[in-house]
């Protein structure tokens, strides 16, 4: 199953600040690792700077399994939408059936 998670903070909290570069330097340096513990694939990362945004594009096997990715501190830290998506040939045999 494939997840976008659009994950934001406050300029406030941004991670990018000195106060708090030590704790996303070692999440995002470790991302690959930490995604590999939670049966997660990681098909891509992005950062919107000035948005304080940042997506995920996911394979899991669970919404479970993405929650546990992102954990601490990362949810802490920000609020967003996390979506289970279908490719457009999913849905198409979703739609049309077999």
């Amino acid at each position: 199953m494939l997840f976008i998670a659009t994950m934001e903070h406050s300029p406030d909290n941004c991670w990018a600040r000195e106060e708090n570069s030590e704790t996303a330097w070692e999440y995002i340096s470790g991302i690959g690792e930490r995604a590999e513990e939670h049966d997660v694939t990681l098909h891509g990362s992005y950062a919107a700077p000035n948005e304080h945004t940042i997506f995920f594009i996911m394979g899991a096997e669970s919404f479970a399994d993405v929650s546990e990715f992102l954990g601490e501190p990362f949810l802490q830290d920000h609020t967003g939408d996390v979506v289970p998506v279908l490719t457009f040939g999913e849905v198409e045999e979703t739609v049309l059936g077999d």
